[in-house]
């Protein structure tokens, strides 16, 4: 590797580590906004495709089943999810986003969007593509480096 691919890369991993800090910030403030912490946020996230099961969200959040239960319950009581016969299992309760939980994450991500769609105003089709691929390649290290 040359000097020069060293300094890139060592600049790339601060513009990645600034990125970061950008979302957690971001996610403190719809954790906030919504009345519940990071972990419960990442579990409305895990919902926004639809209903979930216990066993499938704890493996997203590398949560055990005791506390996967003790999440839904917080999030049930506080009215952001509700807790639905599963479509393959009628014995199973699986958990989805309650309408007025996705109401709230849908304007918390639509600014998020609309702000993303202002950074990228003046964009070419192939620079917005180019930078999906870097944050898809990007997320695929990080996927890498926890391994």
């Amino acid at each position: 590797m040359r000097q020069d691919d060293t300094a890139e890369l060592e600049a790339l991993l601060g513009a990645v580590r600034a990125l970061y800090g950008a979302i957690e910030r971001f996610d403190g403030r719809v954790a906030a906004a919504l009345g519940i912490d990071r972990t419960a946020l990442r579990a409305v996230n895990a919902m926004e495709a639809g209903a979930v099961s216990p066993t499938r969200l704890g493996g997203e959040l590398g949560l055990a089943s005791g506390s996967v239960t003790a999440l839904l319950d917080r999030l049930e009581r506080a009215g952001h999810v509700e807790r639905v016969a599963a479509a393959d299992d009628r014995r199973r309760r699986d958990a989805r986003l309650t309408a007025s939980a996705r109401r709230a994450a849908d304007a918390a991500y639509g600014r998020l969007g609309a702000a993303i769609g202002q950074a990228f105003a003046d964009a070419p089709p192939e620079e917005i593509a180019a930078a999906r691929d870097a944050v898809a390649r990007l997320a695929h290290a990080f996927d890498a480096a926890a391994r």
